[in-house]
């Protein structure tokens, strides 16, 4: 393989025409559901499709909702500068739905919430502890939504010309149009088809990178070489940034959040039966394990190609960082295959549209059933189904606005993904289980537990963030290839971003190997304890807060008594340990027959 193959790449006008046709695609979806949920525009039916949509398609939505263009991305740069260890996240997601398959599930579906946040207020009697969780869930989601939608944008304004400004506009607006217009059909079933181009975008990608490299040089060789392919770390330390116990332990807890959170709870309210429910997140599975293993296969393949080149384009200067990585490498190898370059641009739109759609149209159910409650429900001026659009389109402005402010931030975006879970939905699960777990748990408990964790932990990621110790990558691929006579012939000088001699001196030795730390990199032992504390933790010290500090709040100031918590607000296999029912018909309305909201008071 000839380092003269390095190029700065442009996508094809066939590429261009494949963007245009995912995109109306998408939008045609939208406005087609659209047109079957105006035969009946009730709030049920756009908001959850009358609790009849199907178990498959489904499932599809909660894997893409999640796996947006933030893994497309940053998994393979995260195994490229980092090592493999990093995939071991599709353990942790596992894991977390086989918590929340065995607990969540089981719990809320029953209780025909609309809201994941509805329960909060049925189990400690009090609309704060509601509006509190939503709070919480409704600022992760927006900033998570800020992260999916920068991601792409960024990328693709190096690597491909694309302005920020317009990739962020374009799949901002149509994620917005066609969310508004056909409510949770059009995200379900939009998201099928974004489930199906992200795969075969991935596919593409491999089997092209695999062509070029094999039979050539072996990939699995290069890597272990350069030592990409170690896992095995089972060090203790928590500030140690990736380790088995850290990965699968600790990023459960994480993850854990999103199968709590307003996304998930409407597509297991949208579905027919418990059983359905159970079998969607089941599913979940089997998607997460290929799609991890073929995320770390390009990986692996990314950092085999660059180094046969002998060119590290991000160390060389020509990309800014890591994140960009992958669009570059998609652009280079399938630029003697037209069109093929935009399935996998289509791809990253897919990851963030899936991601926005999802988010805003669960912020706006949140907005009229957590919010509003009931104040509009008996509005002659505008209908709750009306006010769910309008929410959706506002919500859609704000992420647009957001993903620009995500540009300060450093780290891959792997990593402010995961961040962001963790900082607040640790703190967000940990209220779901303490209702669920602890039949003596109540309101003051309940806020003060999740409140000290939250803030506990946004003061921990910000100290990290501003002054905790910077990541070190594994040794990085050569450069001498990068600048030899042969390549600059070859190469758009134009489009490239070099550094300069007195720059590149300074920072870099003979071979072209990092001579000084970059970034005020620090060993972990510098600088505040906790401040170096891996994000991987934030999910389960804020969990684990809010179930301590929660139950010893409750236990202080008196709690609900255990024997007049409702079993059905429960989780299931804790009822038989406390000695309750074990099963039960619950129907919200009867909670208080003076109540006219169907809630109990505070």
């Amino acid at each position: 393989m000839d380092p003269s193959s390095i190029y700065i790449p442009h996508p094809h006008v066939a590429d261009y025409i494949v963007i245009a046709s995912f995109l109306c695609i998408c939008t045609g979806i939208g406005i087609y559901n659209g047109h079957q949920t105006n035969k009946n525009p009730t709030l049920e039916n756009y908001l959850l499709g009358n609790r009849r949509l199907l178990l498959l398609p489904v499932s599809m939505s909660l894997f893409v909702t999640f796996m947006s263009a933030i893994s497309l991305m940053g998994i393979p740069a995260e195994v490229y500068a980092y090592g493999i260890i990093g995939i071991l996240v599709f353990v942790a997601n596992i894991f977390s739905v086989l918590i929340a398959s065995n607990t969540i599930v089981p719990l809320l579906f029953p209780l025909k919430v609309t809201s994941a946040y509805e329960y909060l207020q049925l189990r400690f009697r009090s609309k704060g502890v509601r509006t509190f969780g939503t709070i919480i869930g409704m600022l992760q989601t927006l900033a998570y939504m800020g992260v999916s939608l920068y991601a792409p944008g960024l990328a693709l304004q190096i690597v491909a010309g694309i302005p920020l400004w317009l990739s962020v506009v374009l799949i901002g607006l149509v994620g917005t149009l066609y969310t508004a217009i056909g409510g949770i059909k059009s995200v379900v079933w939009t998201d099928v088809f974004q489930f199906v181009m992200i795969f075969v975008g991935l596919a593409a990608v491999t089997i092209q990178g695999t062509v070029l490299m094999e039979p050539r040089h072996s990939i699995i060789e290069i890597a272990k070489e350069g030592r990409r392919l170690e896992i095995t770390n089972f060090d203790l330390d928590p500030r140690t940034r990736h380790s088995v116990w850290g990965i699968c332990i600790g990023l459960t807890f994480s993850l854990l959040p999103n199968y709590c959170n307003q996304a998930s709870v409407q597509r297991l309210s949208s579905l027919r039966s418990l059983n359905a429910a159970k079998r969607a997140f089941w599913l979940l599975c089997p998607f997460l394990t290929c799609y991890y293993v073929v995320l770390g296969y390009l990986g692996i393949l990314l950092y085999a190609y660059y180094n046969t080149l002998e060119c590290d384009p991000v160390q060389a200067g020509f990309l800014t960082n890591f994140n960009q990585l992958m669009p570059f490498f998609v652009l280079d190898v399938l630029r003697s295959l037209p069109g093929l370059s935009g399935v996998y641009i289509s791809c990253l739109f897919s990851g963030a549209l899936s991601t926005l759609s999802s988010g805003i149209n669960s912020l706006a159910a949140n907005t009229v059933e957590d919010i509003i409650g009931n104040c509009l429900k008996e509005s002659k001026i505008i209908s709750q189904t009306t006010l769910a659009k309008l929410c959706v389109y506002v919500f859609g402005f704000v992420v647009i606005g957001l993903a620009y402010a995500i540009n300060s931030m450093s780290g891959t975006i792997t990593q402010m993904g995961l961040s962001i879970f963790g900082a607040c939905g640790g703190p967000l699960a940990g209220l779901f289980f303490l209702g669920g777990m602890v039949p003596k748990a109540n309101s003051k408990g309940a806020v003060f537990g999740a409140l000290a964790a939250l803030v506990f932990n946004v003061w921990m990621a910000v100290g990290s963030q501003m002054y905790g110790s910077r990541p070190r990558a594994l040794t990085p691929n050569p450069m001498t290839g990068c600048f030899s006579d042969n390549i600059t012939d070859t190469m758009n000088i134009s489009s490239l971003y070099f550094l300069n001699t007195t720059e590149y001196a300074s920072r870099y030795d003979v071979s072209g190997n990092l001579s000084v730390p970059v970034n005020n990199i620090t060993t972990p032992e510098e600088g505040f304890y906790l401040y170096n504390v891996s994000y991987v933790w934030y999910g389960l010290i804020g969990f684990t807060l809010t179930l301590i500090i929660g139950t010893l709040v409750s236990l202080l100031t008196g709690s609900n008594g255990g024997s007049k918590v409702d079993p059905c607000l429960i989780f299931p296999i804790f009822r038989k340990m406390y000695g309750l029912e074990s099963s039960c018909k619950y129907n919200k309305t009867d909670t208080d027959d003076n109540n006219s909201t169907g809630y109990p008071e505070a």
